[in-house]
């Protein structure tokens, strides 16, 4: 798979298309009568066009249908005033899906084409003064024949019979991938709601177990995504690769995962797999460029296996690396910020996230290949008792307003605050070891506690009650046990 060549291409940066043009002086004495090469300005001169979705600001997103249909909006925006008026039409594309799952070497399936309904048929016109058209609407209807669970392709294309737009192919086209979570909705608590992640420190704790946090009113699950922690980054010196190593408690989860995985997703959860040092020279933030592709790879392989919703990275526990090996490179935010760019790379309808951390932090993340890291990083999460400042390229929907570990009592757990950071706009809120094996296993006094922090989180981001668990989970048993009184 050519990476570079896809995120160039998926995720085309505004500031390179709508960027100024840069000029230099000519030392040259200029010659009288000489013809004038006017290659050079066509730059200039050129009005060139790009489709992209109203929210995410993108030529490629994810659209998550939950009920019987999906709304999203789309415009279509020029490098200047096109000075005359400008014809457009959007239209669904079928016959660019072979593209894309050949540059992006995936098998996605087209969205029913019949169900997709252009505002105004998808016809635009815009003034000779302007250089954004007004907004489209485009909906998408559940289909009969989809698959739960499954993502499927939208190609839509726009077109101009106005001489002088120029429309590369892939400026041309908007494409959705597009997730039936139909059957996934006890999770889901609004658009604009503040969704809540998991750590699972898995050694200890079934992440069944987050199957009993529901909200009183609306019956919705309280956690949004679990991330197992911890699987390994480690180095094969028999084989001389980086690869992906579980220990057994993480390989028990991934080999019985639809006895302990799937039932959280087939109720609206995301399963990300953590992904941590192990006490070698791998490590997420010292892998050379090879290394990162190949790494990449790898776990796009672990994620599509074992029907998982992403990875997520965190930089601690690496000793340092060998920089003659052709996998590594010295420790850095640039060598993080490329392996985040790849793994988006490998898999571009899941979700890449990290929890801020040693190298790897909002001002130690960088743009690879022009494409900023708020566009390859959908999320991060801050170290215990501290909120997330956005990346470059990021928004505060991307960034957790708080973090705050279970097992030990650090952190802000209080109605006010979280009250606080929602309405500020944070979007996530981060839990790390809920149910450790000291509190859940023999002390339920001390996991009451915890639940209890849960509650006051619970009232300020939702303003509902969270219900105390009645039921839990022993480690490695889906049986479900009735919590003492």
């Amino acid at each position: 798979m050519n990476t570079k060549k896809y995120m160039t291409q998926s995720f085309l940066s505004l500031a390179l298309m709508f960027g100024g043009v840069a000029f230099t002086s000519c030392t040259d004495d200029i010659m009288g009568g000489k013809p004038v090469d006017e290659g050079a300005y066509e730059s200039v001169t050129r009005v060139e066009g790009m489709l992209l979705d109203v929210k995410s600001n993108k030529n490629e997103s994810v659209l998550e249908l939950r009920g019987d249909k999906v709304e999203t909006e789309l415009n279509f925006r020029l490098t200047k005033a096109p000075g005359k008026g400008v014809d457009v039409k959007i239209e669904v594309d079928p016959t660019y899906l072979a593209t894309y799952n050949e540059e992006h070497n995936t098998e996605f399936e087209i969205f029913p084409v019949e169900n997709v309904t252009i505002d105004r048929e998808g016809k635009l016109l815009l003034a000779p003064d302007e250089m954004r058209s007004a907004k489209v609407g485009v909906t998408l209807k559940a289909g009969e024949k989809m698959e739960a669970d499954k993502t499927y392709l939208l190609p839509l294309t726009v077109t101009s019979t106005t001489e002088g737009v120029t429309l590369s192919e892939k400026a041309s086209h908007a494409v959705y991938m597009v997730k039936d979570l139909r059957s996934q909705g006890d999770t889901f608590k609004g658009e604009d709601a503040v969704k809540t992640v998991l750590y699972f420190e898995v050694n200890d704790t079934n992440p069944l177990n987050a199957l009993e946090f529901v909200l009183k009113d609306s019956g919705k699950l309280f956690f949004d995504e679990v991330i197992l922690f911890s699987a390994n980054i480690n180095y094969n010196t028999d084989e001389g690769r980086v690869y992906v190593f579980n220990n057994p408690n993480v390989q028990f989860l991934l080999d019985n995962n639809e006895e302990f995985l799937q039932p959280l997703r087939k109720r609206g959860m995301k399963v990300i797999l953590g992904i941590l040092g192990n006490h070698d020279a791998a490590g997420v933030a010292q892998l050379s460029d090879m290394g990162a592709r190949e790494f990449a790879k790898e776990l796009a392989a672990y994620c599509k296996a074992y029907n998982l919703d992403g990875v997520g990275f965190d930089d601690e526990y690496s000793s340092w690396p060998d920089v003659n090996n052709p996998w590594f490179t010295m420790a850095s935010g640039k060598a993080a910020s490329r392996l985040l760019y790849e793994t988006k790379c490998a898999m571009p309808d899941k979700t890449v996230m990290v929890y801020y951390l040693n190298a790897i932090y909002d001002n130690t993340i960088e743009a690879v290949e022009g494409i900023r890291p708020g566009e390859f990083v959908d999320y991060a999460v801050a170290d215990y008792g501290g909120t997330a400042r956005p990346m470059d390229g990021m928004t505060l929907k991307q960034c957790s307003g708080m973090s705050i570990e279970l097992n030990r009592g650090s952190g802000n757990s209080s109605e006010e605050f979280a009250r606080s950071k929602r309405k500020e706009g944070y979007g996530y809120y981060m839990f790390f070891a809920l149910g450790h094996t000291n509190s859940l296993v023999n002390n339920f006094v001390s996991y009451r506690s915890q639940v209890g922090r849960c509650q006051s989180v619970c009232r300020g981001l939702y303003d509902e009650e969270l219900l105390m668990p009645e039921y839990y989970y022993k480690k490695n048993d889906a049986t479900r046990y009735k919590l003492p009184n």
